[in-house]
């Protein structure tokens, strides 16, 4: 498919792909912080933010995640930046389709429609058993020195030439968003129509 599988000896690039890494969860109302008498309790981050020394006892989740940084960054950044990828069905959240036409517009169409995630097919040689999808909305950070250490070991592979030209596209696109009201142009009267079909809204001083 659109996948490549560089060799060990390779450097980390963006549109690695790496399984498993660690995504840490955090409650900051309920963390599990060791006390000054040494064990482990229950407290908040407003209570211990101000202690120079933190040390949590946090839950972890193994996770798919491809590497977010820019080829220049990637061999000397501190830090490595990930995207999570799950399934298409838990970051797509969409009805997934059941024909190859159907599926064929979920792909094209969709994806151009839904900027926060990037669509990747199933391929065993991988290790995708099923239609996957890149998480724009979820980063996490990797220490690039046991990225190195263990990418023989960790990388599953990388996108091919044409999948990370669309890639690094879509990140920047990506990021590049705004949120705006998108009625703010409309006359009275079209104001009145789509607030009727799309509302309620809050018209704009002069659409009152």
């Amino acid at each position: 498919m659109i996948y490549e599988y560089p060799d060990k000896n390779q450097p980390i690039r963006q549109g690695d792909i790496f399984y498993p890494l660690p995504l840490m969860l955090l409650d900051l109302n309920k963390l599990i912080a060791i006390s000054d008498n040494g064990t482990f309790e229950e407290t908040s981050w407003d209570l211990i933010k101000d202690k120079k020394n933190i040390v949590v006892n946090a839950p972890l989740k193994p996770v798919w995640g491809i590497v977010a940084t820019q080829d220049c960054d990637a061999n000397r950044s501190p830090l490595i930046s990930v995207f999570q990828i799950g399934t298409l069905n838990e970051i797509a959240r969409l009805n997934l389709p059941s024909t190859p036409k159907k599926w064929a517009s979920l792909i094209t169409k969709k994806s151009r429609l839904y900027a926060k995630w990037f669509y990747l097919p199933s391929d065993m040689a991988i290790g995708f058993e099923e239609r996957m999808a890149i998480n724009f909305i979820v980063v996490f950070h990797i220490l690039r020195e046991n990225l190195e250490q263990n990418v023989e070991e960790l990388r599953k592979g990388r996108l091919n030439k044409i999948a990370f030209q669309h890639y690094r596209e879509n990140i920047a696109q990506f990021f590049r968003r705004y949120p705006y009201d998108e009625w703010y142009p409309l006359t009275n009267e079209e104001f009145l129509e789509y607030n009727n079909e799309k509302g309620p809204v809050n018209p704009f001083e002069w659409q009152e």
